[in-house]
């Protein structure tokens, strides 16, 4: 009818498992055997690169996907190394190898390193643990399909 908005476009959710390991096959993380990842194709929540593997592949199918750093989440930015007064973090944690609690601008919060503690500052690495690495994913697709949005 004229006037009416348009329906809103159908989505694609894609439910799926997987492992993560490091170049030398460490296992760094993953889902098999918990609960399915489920995330909308084109919104950006899943790595683009493993998107574009994942959107392919059909229910029940199982792959192996080989990211570079740059694939992935990027090369080690030598500038996301922040020196903090000494006073600003917690005593406990002015140790290396220690992790400290930073809060971006939107509220999120992550994890990051001290690889350095001085006499009156501390160095934290903010790039993220998983920066500068080659990684390798096992997936497999649980579901796909369209939701009618």
């Amino acid at each position: 009818m004229p006037g009416e908005p348009p329906a809103p476009a159908p989505r694609r959710l894609v439910a799926f498992e997987f492992q993560v390991f490091g170049e030398e096959g460490d296992e760094l993380g993953g889902n098999v055997g918990g609960k399915p990842r489920i995330f909308e194709v084109g919104a950006g929540d899943v790595l683009p690169a493993l998107e574009r593997h994942i959107a392919e592949m059909k229910d029940g199918e199982k792959r192996s996907v080989v990211l570079r750093a740059e694939d992935a989440y990027g090369p080690v930015d030598p500038d996301a190394f922040r020196r903090f007064p000494l006073d600003s973090i917690p005593e406990e944690a002015r140790q290396v190898g220690r992790k400290v609690v930073g809060r971006a601008p939107d509220g999120t919060e992550d994890l990051f390193d001290v690889v350095d503690v001085g006499d009156d500052e501390v160095v934290i690495d903010m790039n993220h643990p998983l920066a500068g690495r080659t990684l390798r994913f096992e997936v497999k697709v649980l579901r796909s399909g369209v939701d009618g949005g």
